[in-house]
């Protein structure tokens, strides 16, 4: 196996992961789409959002990520959880 090929299969094993990562965390979203739902929440809560983005984007950039792939990726991240909690309540729990 080459060095090229070395480096490949890490990303590829990182890639996974985080795959993994994500379906946790949309996981989770659905679990907090059941309460909002239950309890009668608005799904978008902007005050949580503009906290979730400050404290994420501040930690990206000192692990070394742009502050504009982070803004993408958490945007990106947020619409898909919003996406589930809105299906969650217009259609119930996710079985």
């Amino acid at each position: 196996m080459t060095e090229l090929e070395k480096y490949r299969e890490q990303i590829d094993l990182i890639d996974k992961k985080l795959i993994d990562i994500l379906a946790g965390r949309f996981e989770y979203s659905a679990h907090i789409g059941n309460i909002k739902r239950d309890r009668g929440i608005q799904i978008l809560q902007s005050d949580r959002w503009d906290d979730v983005m400050a404290s994420r984007k501040e930690y990206a950039i000192k692990a070394g990520l742009s502050e504009q792939f982070t803004e993408d990726f958490l945007q990106l991240v947020h619409r898909e959880s919003i996406r589930i909690q809105n299906d969650i309540a217009r259609n119930g729990p996710e079985p």
